[in-house]
C-alpha cells in the first residue's frame, strides 16, 4: 500500500512546477529564445516535474510490491505490465525520463526549440499523470 502522504507531497511539488512553467504559456518562440531566465525557469521546472513523476511511479511500484525498478524509467514499464498505464502513456513517460537526463547531464546540447515545443504542446501528459495518480492511488 502506498504512503499517501509521500505521494501527496510529490504531487504538490509536481503541480507547483507545472504552474511555474504555465506562467510562460503565452510567450512566443522568439521571446523564449531571447530570454535565458525564462529558459532556465522552464527547464528547471520540467526537470523537477519529471523527477517527481519518477519518484511517484517508483513509490507506487515498490510500495505495492510490483517490483524494484533498476532504472529511472523502469517504474513506468512495470506500471504498464501491471495494466495501470497503456503502451502509449508508458512510451511518453519513458521519453520524459530521457528529457530529464538531457536536462540533467547535457547542458550544452539542449535544443531550446525542442524545450519550447514541449512546454507549449506536451504539458497535458504531465497533467494526465497527475489525474492517473489521484484516481488510482490517493
Amino acid at each position: 500500500m502506498v504512503n499517501v502522504e509521500v505521494i501527496k507531497q510529490r504531487l504538490n511539488q509536481l503541480s507547483t512546477s507545472l504552474k511555474k512553467i504555465e506562467r510562460f504559456k503565452g510567450i512566443s518562440l522568439e521571446e523564449f529564445l531571447e530570454d535565458d531566465i525564462i529558459q532556465d525557469v522552464i527547464e528547471y521546472n520540467l526537470f523537477i516535474a519529471i523527477n517527481m513523476m519518477i519518484d511517484i511511479a517508483t513509490h507506487i511500484v515498490v510500495d505495492n510490491n510490483m517490483g524494484n525498478p533498476e532504472t529511472l524509467g523502469q517504474a513506468f514499464s512495470i506500471l504498464n505490465k501491471e495494466k495501470y498505464l497503456n503502451d502509449e502513456e508508458t512510451e511518453i513517460y519513458r521519453k520524459m525520463v530521457g528529457l530529464r537526463n538531457i536536462l540533467s547531464h547535457e547542458y550544452l546540447k539542449i535544443d531550446k526549440n525542442i524545450i519550447y515545443n514541449i512546454f507549449k504542446n506536451n504539458l497535458g501528459h504531465i497533467k494526465k499523470f497527475i489525474i492517473f495518480v489521484n484516481d488510482n492511488f490517493i
